[in-house]
């Protein structure tokens, strides 16, 4: 399962969101269409899981020690707003509240929907297009950083 690209759409009244055909082709081939949607820990947008995917992060963290601060924050910031949703016969998916409230995204409004090779990302169109002018700004300073990680 690869999610690429950046892909606009927009949420309804009701404030559900269709999934990309593209990305609901990749569901369909890996023979589940279940997500999971977390907040992310790097920014204000919504995370994106297929759930299987989804379901191996939980592994990780869980074996992790539950006594650890940091993981204590990563399971009542991220797990705890972690729903498993279905999309349905037109593709759309819900956005529980405290995950539009993260990602800022309200209804009848524009998404970035932006694809991270395992997962993607949902971001409100005007935040997305602020990172991505900020990130294309410093891209230049980022030269030596990624060519040690070989890219």
């Amino acid at each position: 399962m690869k999610f690429r690209g950046e892909q606009v759409q927009k949420t309804d009244a009701k404030f559900r969101l269709s999934i990309p055909a593209s990305y609901r082709h990749i569901l369909q081939e890996g023979g589940d269409q279940r997500l999971v949607l977390v907040r992310s820990l790097t920014g204000p947008c919504i995370m994106v899981y297929p759930a299987a995917e989804w379901e191996v992060r939980e592994e990780r963290i869980g074996a992790l020690p539950q006594s650890d601060l940091r993981v204590v924050h990563v399971l009542r910031f991220q797990v705890a707003s972690a729903a498993e949703v279905m999309p349905d016969g037109h593709g759309r998916v819900l956005l529980p509240p405290v995950l539009r409230r993260h990602a800022e995204i309200d209804s009848n409004s524009e998404v970035a929907v932006v694809g991270q090779i395992r997962h993607f990302e949902l971001w409100s169109l005007e935040r997305w297009q602020a990172v991505s002018a900020e990130t294309a700004a410093e891209l230049p300073q980022w030269r030596r950083d990624l060519a040690e990680l070989g890219l």
